[in-house]
């Protein structure tokens, strides 16, 4: 499934590219500071609207920890996601701000993460998708730079397994939850190609 979003990735930034009158190539900070790489393609598509498309990957392994009765565990936050969303510019496309429509299908396998409550003696697997709308505003930093802020709100549904122990435990069940509230919030550097 990775390495079909990875080619739908790169064959729309392709087609964006080849058609567009300007696209932006774009990556969301705080996502980096997580460790997870991800990018971002958004082209126009007319005078004030905008199409982007962007995915992240977290694969990565944490370290080995040790919880205070002396046993092992490896915590993780491992997923992928693709946010498909159109814009609505209210000057022109890439300029000053805009409402969005957007979407996000994930999968994930998080678990012993100390920090988040219900994470920290629980792992939980499966895949969460929806839609919402969203407010952005961008500013440009130079002649190809521009960095985006937004914010958005919405509905997801999370399908998922649940699991005792942070990487190996008990089985305790399959779950469905909905969920209103933030679905968007992003601090974007954007290069511009054309």
């Amino acid at each position: 499934m990775k390495r079909k979003l990875t080619i739908a990735l790169l064959s729309l930034g392709l087609f964006a590219w080849a058609h567009a009158q300007e696209v932006g190539l774009k990556t969301n900070l705080p996502y980096l500071l997580t460790a997870t790489p991800n990018v971002g393609v958004e082209f126009t598509v007319g005078i004030r609207s905008t199409l982007s498309i962007s995915g992240s990957y977290n694969p990565f392994r944490l370290p080995v920890r040790e919880r205070a009765a002396g046993q092992s565990y490896r915590p993780s936050l491992r997923h992928w996601s693709v946010k498909p969303e159109y814009k609505y510019w209210f000057c022109r496309s890439f300029e000053r701000g805009y409402l969005g429509i957007h979407a996000l299908y994930a999968e994930f396998n998080a678990g012993g993460i100390s920090l988040i409550r219900p994470l920290r003696e629980h792992r939980y697997e499966g895949r969460a998708y929806g839609a919402g709308i969203s407010y952005g505003y961008q500013w440009a930093i130079g002649r190809r730079w521009g960095l985006e802020t937004s914010i958005g709100a919405g509905y997801l549904r999370m399908d998922y397994s649940s699991y005792e122990c942070p990487d190996c435990g008990k089985f305790t069940g399959r779950y469905t939850r909905d969920y209103f509230g933030p679905t968007k919030a992003t601090l974007s550097l954007i290069y511009f190609i054309r």
